[in-house]
């Protein structure tokens, strides 16, 4: 009897072992296709601030050559808003990469905290490129229908509330990353 559990102990050890070096000797690869994956999302979300600045400048080129759409849209101020916006947009979007960047430098080694840290980030850009989806689908709803004034209005208030508890989770996973850092 004693020779069994003996046994059965050297057993789950043994187990216990060679998951561990299983677990030791895959997470290279596993944090490669991750990290793999987080820069190709954050490559979206540069691309998607690229275009905003890009088309402000469209605007702002075809604002000062006379075109009288844009001119009835906007004033060359609101323009320069849009462009000062969206630069600083993509900036934010720099210094949020840079302070995962930085956790994943400082957790190297702490497995706990840069799981928590990918698991955060990841969900930043999740959220950021599901605002830039849904922002892309009410414009491509709005000019693709001809729409009353009280469905604009109605599907303009839901975008809005979306957009607010968007802004909340992505406020809250910066905060995250922040106390992290720290």
């Amino acid at each position: 009897m004693l020779k069994i559990l003996l046994f059965s102990i050297i057993i789950v050890i043994l187990v216990y072992l060679l998951i561990k070096l299983c677990l030791y000797v895959y997470r290279p690869f596993f944090l490669s296709k991750t990290f793999t994956t987080i820069e190709q999302m954050y490559k979206r979300v540069q691309i998607a601030a690229e275009k905003d600045i890009s088309l402000a400048f469209e605007d702002l080129k075809e604002w000062r050559s006379g075109d009288r759409v844009v001119i009835g849209l906007y004033s060359e101020d609101e323009i320069m808003e849009r462009i000062n916006a969206a630069k600083a947009a993509k900036s934010h979007e720099e210094e949020v990469y840079d302070k995962f960047l930085r956790l994943k430098e400082r957790f190297i080694l702490n497995h706990d905290k840069l799981s928590e840290s990918i698991i955060v980030y990841q969900r930043y850009l999740n959220v950021r490129l599901q605002q830039r989806q849904m922002a892309a689908s009410a414009g491509a709803y709005a000019t693709a229908r001809a729409v009353s004034f009280d469905e604009a209005r109605a599907v303009s208030k839901e975008i809005m509330t979306a957009f607010k508890e968007i802004k909340i989770v992505l406020d809250e996973s910066e905060r995250k990353l922040d106390i992290l850092l720290t």
